[in-house]
């Protein structure tokens, strides 16, 4: 089976968008074909849950809520905060989810090089 890494760069400034990469990230781990998730740039910052929790779609998809089913739902998978980018926007491990962990391209590369996994870009 075909599996899908997201790469997600779009922050909280734009709300639909990033919403819609966790609400994509859900509909494949329902089908099995989830391979992880690498957050980005200003994308890190979706991974604190104060600012989770604001963030909507303008139909009012909650991210938040995406986020909290992969939480409970598609444990094992990779879901990583980039470290630099983290540690460029003063974010640090104790402020992210427990869905998250700290992790850099390489550990993002070694899971997209595997055969039957593609990549997602919001």
């Amino acid at each position: 089976m075909q599996k899908v890494f997201f790469l997600v760069s779009c922050g909280p400034d734009e709300q639909s968008k990033a919403t819609r990469a966790f609400q994509f990230a859900k509909l494949a781990a329902e089908r099995g074909a989830l391979a992880g998730i690498l957050l980005v740039d200003d994308a890190v910052y979706l991974a604190k849950p104060e600012i989770a929790d604001r963030v909507r779609a303008v139909t009012g998809d909650s991210l938040a809520d995406h986020a909290g089913w992969l939480r409970e739902n598609a444990k094992g998978l990779p879901f990583l905060a980039c470290t630099p980018c983290c540690h460029a926007r003063g974010v640090t491990a104790d402020d992210l989810d427990p869905l998250w962990v700290l992790g850099t391209g390489g550990t993002a590369m070694d899971v997209l090089i595997q055969d039957g996994v593609t990549s997602l870009s919001f």
